[in-house]
């Protein structure tokens, strides 16, 4: 039984309702990449193309015999293999190219004769592949290419808290029908409105940011700072101002040379080292690392990992063990009050001072105790001491006999006589109070800020004199003499014996005094940071070697020292000191005779 004449006419009018849609979106494909790249005909922009000037479709697609699954898809198909991005901060699980993914890869690896389609013909194209010079030829390595084919889930996003929920991704950015990220997810075939075909500008970092959402980003100096950038520059930085570029700053996310988290050079420095060298950012960090004592990572290459831990990782130094660039940001000015973490330091992890690791440091220190917490080999300019300790967290830590003050909640001492009444005298120390720049602003130079690179021994922003028989002066002990008023000192207004060993004896101020600190339960006294040095300092003829505090500057020694046997030598301001003692004697052997 026929259906109503009506009925067929509903059919045909429906089916050639949809024709007429099928070709308009088709017409209007084609006016969109016929002004691209992707028009492989004689009158397009391609360095390839084919000899007809029509068919613009035909390049990719047939109506008939198709190979593809989809989108009628008429290439042959790409290689069964590709070497895939793999990295040790990847939550994805990304797998061989699907979808597509493996669709764009038929041109886009170089292995395949782009004049290969099948069914329709070939297009008159060229049979010849991808030239290997071009940037868009990514070949069968894709190691060096954002990880594509993985499923981009919720259960993605929260286990990778820096990622956004799939749900909130816009329209432009797509995922595919099995929701898993593919080429099409940032680029476009079809229109090239941005630039590369993407689906989205990548000015300012729009299109990253749409899928990465990075921890203090939005107030870093990557996203927010307006020095100019050479366009000419081997980095390839498509844009004029360091915020424009944003993550392609460093990343590249097709044919890095930094495979791993996809940097522009294979070397993790040499990423910062583009910038900040004092050609674009004013910090000229290039010449403090190559100064005598210096944090410098282009000692050690291939070390780093960003999931080492303080126990497991190996001895090194790189700009990311101290700054995070998508967080970093300039310390503007000296500040006149305590800061306990430098914006160039946020959103860094650390060690606590009880050794549990931490995602966030709050405290400079703790991020210094990463590498210097608990230091298991020989530290170059390491001072040999009668109490030996393995890091900075037993000697600065809370149980210490004494420290300086370096560790949340230590105050500063009322016994310092000697400290700077300009300070504070409960103020707390910064490790960069001590170990900086020599020529940075807290040294009273111009230079950057920070323990980058240092003239002086141990990355010290003065000179601090260790060696026996130096000349006691100003500049001997610079760095002492920063809190320590040297009046004081010479006057011996803390220790009546400090102006004859320091003057008279040119005994560095290091011989007694440990700089950091001095553990519990080391035995004996080691108040007021006493901790002697052996290359000097060695037992008395009866096997002792010790400090003894008996009360408010009040002590004795018992040691050899410059050959001399001290055996309870006592000190006291309520007593002569013992030069004065010695002088007394002389005057009464002398009326003796």
């Amino acid at each position: 039984m026929r259906p109503p004449r009506h009925d067929v006419y509903s059919c045909l009018q429906a089916g050639l309702a949809a024709l007429a849609l099928a070709t308009g979106a088709a017409q209007a494909h084609e006016g969109r990449v016929g002004q691209t790249k992707h028009n492989l005909a004689a009158t397009g922009k391609a360095a390839v193309s084919g000899r007809a000037s029509g068919e613009l479709c035909g390049f990719c697609h047939s109506p008939h015999n198709a190979r593809g699954k989809s989108a009628l898809w008429a290439k042959a198909p790409a290689p069964a293999s590709y070497r895939i991005y793999a990295s040790s901060t990847l939550d994805a699980k990304p797998g061989q190219p699907t979808g597509t993914s493996k669709m764009c890869l038929s041109c886009h690896d170089g292995t395949i004769a782009m004049g290969t389609p099948a069914g329709s013909g070939s297009a008159g194209l060229q049979a010849n592949p991808m030239p290997a010079s071009s940037l868009s030829n990514l070949g069968t390595d894709l190691s060096d290419d954002h990880p594509i084919s993985f499923a981009y889930t919720s259960g993605l996003a929260a286990q990778d808290t820096q990622l956004i929920d799939p749900s909130l991704l816009p329209d432009a950015v797509a995922l595919d029908k099995d929701r898993n990220v593919q080429c099409t997810t940032c680029h476009d075939p079809h229109e090239d409105r941005w630039g590369s075909f993407l689906t989205k500008s990548d000015r300012n970092g729009e299109l990253c940011i749409t899928c990465h959402r990075l921890d203090g980003w939005l107030e870093s100096s990557h996203q927010q700072s307006r020095a100019a950038v050479s366009g000419g520059h081997p980095a390839g930085w498509p844009y004029a101002t360091v915020a424009e570029n944003a993550c392609r700053s460093c990343h590249r996310p097709h044919s890095a040379r930094g495979h791993e988290r996809l940097l522009i050079l294979a070397e993790e420095e040499a990423n910062c080292l583009l910038c900040h060298s004092g050609q674009v950012a004013r910090a000229d960090i290039r010449r403090e690392i190559q100064k005598r004592s210096a944090h410098d990572p282009t000692r050690t290459l291939g070390v780093h990992d960003p999931t080492e831990t303080s126990a497991n990782m190996r001895r090194h130094v790189e700009c990311s063990d101290c700054h995070n660039p998508h967080a970093a940001s300039a310390d503007h000015g000296r500040p006149s009050t305590y800061i306990p973490l430098g914006a160039t330091l946020a959103q860094m992890r650390g060690l606590g001072a009880s050794g549990v690791p931490l995602d966030k440091a709050t405290y400079e220190y703790e991020v210094c105790f990463k590498c210097h917490g608990d230091v298991s080999g020989t530290v170059s300019g390491r001072i040999g001491r009668d109490v030996v300790t393995t890091g900075l967290r037993q000697e600065l830590g809370a149980g210490s006999q004494s420290r300086h003050p370096i560790l949340e909640g230590v105050a500063g001492s009322a016994r310092t006589i000697s400290l700077d009444p300009t300070l504070s005298r409960d103020a707390r120390l910064r490790c960069t109070d001590c170990h900086n720049n020599d020529a940075g602003p807290r040294a009273g130079g111009v230079g950057p800020d920070g323990p980058h690179g240092s003239i002086h021994d141990v990355l010290l922003e003065r000179n601090y004199a260790t060696a026996d028989a130096t000349p006691e002066s100003d500049q001997a002990y610079a760095l002492c003499y920063k809190c320590h008023l040297r009046t004081s000192i010479l006057g011996n207004e803390s220790f009546p014996e400090h102006r004859r060993h320091i003057v008279d004896q040119k005994t560095p101020c290091a011989v007694c005094h440990d700089p950091h600190g001095v553990p519990a339960g080391s035995g004996g006294d080691h108040t007021n940071l006493i901790n002697f040095a052996s290359a000097v300092v060695s037992r008395a003829a009866g096997g002792s070697l010790g400090f003894r505090d008996t009360g408010q500057l009040e002590g004795n020694c018992t040691l050899r020292c410059h050959g001399r046997e001290h055996d309870q030598q006592t000190y006291s301001h309520t007593r002569q000191p013992e030069s004065k003692r010695n002088a007394a004697k002389t005057r009464s052997g002398n009326r003796s005779r």
